[in-house]
């Protein structure tokens, strides 16, 4: 499937709001003259994370799940004191995780909301950001326009003391309804796909805080069902591949209980939640039981062999563009032999037919005689360094998954948080790889935040590789082991 006929699916999906099938998708591109197969577009639609599949072969786009519903939050003590608020991961998972929360739209009686800056600390910062997980709220934090300047790579991705972040000005809704601190904003999506949000400021602080009234009784049932839904996903699911996926979910699955004009919000939920928490999933941050562990193995996953983070594909696999970083590390080495590649790519412990390494090694030649004839060394010198420290992460890596795959009806034995850190590990090494493939893509802003990137990778598989290679030792001798 070409670029441009994913981009007219992407389309597709970020404005259709009805129920469909593959078949209705078929016949829609059929008639702009692009030809695409049933099987194609179903393969498409299932590892998508914008779809939800339903029964009998329908399927559920998230602009059409959650247009028109409703979600709700407060703001902080900091924000009304200026007159603002910054949307940060209050939306998630109501609007399209791939637009910045900063260019998002609210308005308030049919008028838009202007956008105001709003000055802040790094550690309000950084909890407005963090359902996108911990380890990626500095990243969420830089791409705001406002703060272009900061060079977090230079700065080990560390935030400064005081920063700004582009929120949202209130004024006008203070100075309309006297709004403040301790009352919500009820909000509901009006265009998924343009990020377009009604303001509904609901307002509470006048209340007896010692008197409960029917709306607390609601909001405190609304916890309770959103405790026991997420508690059921966790079974039925496992960790999805990111926060986002896992409340995206949960909130379809029970959109007519939970997208209420009496709903919570989800960091109150948390807050108070004694059994759903935050909590580590390898490098990452999954919302899980509070206080457990996030297993790489579980219900969900029991008779699948160790899977990936992206769409749930089995770990090791050798891309393309694998195989031209390994091809571009000899060339930028200003070698011409690429025979020893064959053994150098697969896993060690791999066993393949002469026929097949014969077949790989043509496969190899014939990648290398393209690449070499518009190679050139003096452009690729700033990023062939980086991509042959990467290859040797890669390759030491891949050895370790692949044993680990031998030895799939034992997972339970490993280590679970390390096994979660491995399946990671491979999965931002093979990122690395295929932005480092493309030969055309300038490196010099991100070259340092490469380089931190590939030392964190590093770090981790020295601290973790112990523990694995001990149990996967352990197997090998039980195995041989005489009766």
């Amino acid at each position: 499937m070409n670029a441009t006929v994913e981009k007219l699916l992407t389309h597709f999906l970020r404005t259709y709001r009805d129920p469909f099938t593959a078949k209705d998708v078929s016949r829609l591109f059929a008639q702009m003259g692009v030809k695409l197969s049933v099987r194609e577009i179903a393969d498409f639609l299932e590892s998508d994370p914008l779809v939800f599949p339903l029964e009998r072969k329908l399927y559920l786009t998230r602009a059409g799940a959650f247009t028109g519903q409703f979600f709700s939050f407060v703001p902080t003590p900091q924000e009304i004191a200026q007159g603002v608020i910054v949307p940060g991961d209050r939306c998630i998972p109501f609007v399209d995780m791939e637009m910045l929360s900063c260019t998002l739209q609210f308005e308030y009686s049919g008028r838009p909301l202007e956008p105001k800056l709003f000055e802040t600390d790094c550690n309000l910062a950084r909890e407005l950001f963090s359902f996108f997980g911990d380890e990626y709220a500095a990243q969420y934090i830089a791409a705001d326009p406002v703060n272009k300047h900061l060079r977090l790579a230079e700065q080990e991705f560390e935030l400064p003391v005081k920063l700004s972040l582009t929120g949202v000005s209130i004024d006008r809704i203070m100075q309309d309804c006297d709004f403040k601190y301790g009352d919500r904003f009820l909000c509901r999506v009006v265009d998924w796909g343009r990020g377009m949000i009604q303001l509904f400021p609901t307002l509470t602080h006048k209340r007896n805080p010692l008197q409960i009234n029917d709306e607390d009784m609601a909001r405190q049932q609304w916890n309770e069902l959103l405790e026991k839904s997420l508690l059921e996903s966790f079974d039925r699911l496992g960790p999805c591949a990111s926060m986002d996926e896992q409340l995206a979910n949960v909130f379809y699955e029970k959109r007519k209980e939970l997208c209420t004009p009496e709903c919570g919000s989800i960091r109150e939920f948390l807050e108070s939640s004694k059994k759903v928490a935050m909590e580590l999933f390898g490098v990452e941050t999954r919302l899980w039981r509070r206080g457990e562990n996030v297993p790489a193995v579980g219900k969900w996953n029991e008779h699948d062999i160790v899977r990936g983070l992206d769409g749930g594909v089995p770990m090791y696999s050798l891309p393309d563009y694998v195989i031209d970083c390994y091809i571009q590390d000899v060339l930028f080495a200003k070698k011409d032999d690429v025979s020893d590649l064959v053994r150098k790519i697969i896993p060690q412990a791999m066993e393949i037919s002469p026929e097949e390494e014969q077949e790989f090694a043509l496969q190899i030649m014939q990648r290398n005689d393209i690449l070499r004839q518009k190679y050139n060394w003096f452009a690729d010198f700033s990023r062939g360094a980086i991509r042959h420290r990467a290859l040797e992460l890669y390759t030491k890596v891949g050895d370790l998954v692949y044993d680990v795959e031998c030895a799939s009806d034992k997972l339970a034995e490993f280590p679970q948080q390390e096994l979660v850190t491995l399946s990671q590990l491979f999965a931002h090494v093979s990122r690395m790889l295929e932005m480092l493939s493309r030969l055309n893509d300038s490196l010099d802003e991100d070259e340092s935040a490469l380089q931190l990137s590939l030392e964190g990778m590093e770090y981790n598989f020295e601290d973790i590789c112990y523990q694995l290679k001990a149990v996967l030792d352990r197997l090998k001798h039980d195995r041989f082991k005489v009766v």
